[in-house]
């Protein structure tokens, strides 16, 4: 008798371990990100404009319009309904000007953290949508200007099957600009709305 209740004990203790880990209310994930932003950044144009002003573009535009962003990250996901990400990301928006020989590079550095509520969409939980907002430094250089400063970001979107491989698809609005640290009124302006994906892993 003794001997059946240290067996029972034991299925007990294991089942209700089993239990718990299945209910996990902690969740760690490792994500690459790519993300493409459109924007306007009126200095850095103008600054281009003017410094083609010599050249006759025939075709195209001198405008940056576009920003292309990589990143890395982590989520940090409790009871599979908000989420902590940790961020670190790189932008570049490149111009080439091949009738003037000239190119130009428009880059950025950020690195910050971001919190996400995660609205499910069925009682497992597999999808849900992504409601979130953070803040982030941001390092802006473009030819001799540079300058920082801490902005935020607003983003919604959706999140692709929560429990395993977990692609997360993403809109957001950056809100990144800063004035060169030396010539004050030269604006450096990476706001931008950005549509990407982050992969989590």
């Amino acid at each position: 008798m003794k001997r059946l209740s240290i067996i029972l004990l034991i299925v007990f203790a294991s089942i209700q371990a089993k239990s718990q880990d299945e209910s996990s209310t902690f969740d760690f994930k490792f994500f690459p990100s790519i993300h493409f932003g459109f924007f306007n950044p009126s200095d850095v144009n103008t600054y281009i404009e003017n410094d083609l002003s010599a050249y006759s573009i025939e075709f195209g535009t001198t405008d940056l319009v576009m920003n292309f962003n990589i990143g890395l990250g982590a989520s940090l996901r409790f009871f599979e309904l908000f989420e902590i990400q940790p961020v670190f990301e790189y932008s570049i928006a490149p111009k080439i000007i091949s009738g003037a020989d000239k190119s130009y590079s428009f880059t950025k550095m950020s690195g910050g953290v971001i919190a996400n509520l995660l609205i499910p969409l069925s009682d497992s939980k597999k999808h849900s949508i992504i409601i979130g907002a953070g803040m982030l430094f941001n390092q802006i250089n473009f030819e001799d200007f540079s300058g920082s400063s801490f902005n935020p970001r607003f983003q919604a979107g959706m999140s692709l099957n929560n429990k395993k491989f977990n692609p997360q698809l993403i809109i957001a609005y950056d809100m990144a600009k800063a004035n060169d640290s030396e010539i004050k009124y030269f604006e450096l302006d990476y706001s931008s709305v950005r549509i990407g994906v982050n992969l989590n892993l």
